[in-house]
């Protein structure tokens, strides 16, 4: 009876789609940006990002035997804490909204934002808030300080810092 028990639990779980197939996670954003070289130095100095590659070319297969290399350059970037931020060169920004669709924005964790947002503003970027631009946000037990800018390629961008985190 018990062997029946487990069989019969086993099916319901394969049928109900069950499967552990591990907890999902970003592994990286991806961002147009018109200036390759103008973006690593926003981004390397403002936020501290390290430059894991560049490259101009990619290449695509469909059956992992036969490639073909497209023009495709890009930047990754990444943080200590894990985050990585990656970035094809193409696109005019000027043909973008500036709140764009379905993605709103994406925030990068400092240690002083008031710091960040003299720099990046220093750098080209625009506020998004002009006369307040540093804020306190709460969400149930989260207490962050933010603020957002509108990055060198029109990219929506919150810069925080956790003053306490979700429990």
């Amino acid at each position: 009876m018990s062997l029946f028990l487990i069989v019969f639990l086993s099916s319901v779980a394969a049928v109900s789609g069950a499967a552990n197939l591990g907890q999902g996670r970003v592994y990286d954003i991806g961002i147009y940006v018109t200036d390759l070289q103008r973006t690593k130095e926003f981004y390397t100095r403002v936020f501290g990002l390290r430059v894991v590659r560049e490259w101009e070319t990619t290449d695509v297969s469909v059956d992992d035997k036969a490639y073909k290399t497209v023009n495709n350059p890009g930047l990754y970037l990444a943080g200590s804490n894990g985050m990585r931020l990656e970035f094809l060169q193409k696109g005019d920004p000027g043909e973008r909204p500036e709140v764009q669709q379905p993605i709103n924005h994406f925030a990068i964790r400092v240690e002083d934002v008031q710091a960040a947002f003299d720099l990046a503003i220093a750098m080209g970027a625009k506020p998004v808030f002009p006369g307040t631009p540093l804020q306190y946000a709460r969400i149930g037990e989260l207490k962050v300080l933010n603020t957002q800018i509108i990055g060198l390629d029109g990219e929506r961008i919150q810069i925080l810092k956790v003053l306490k985190e979700f429990e």
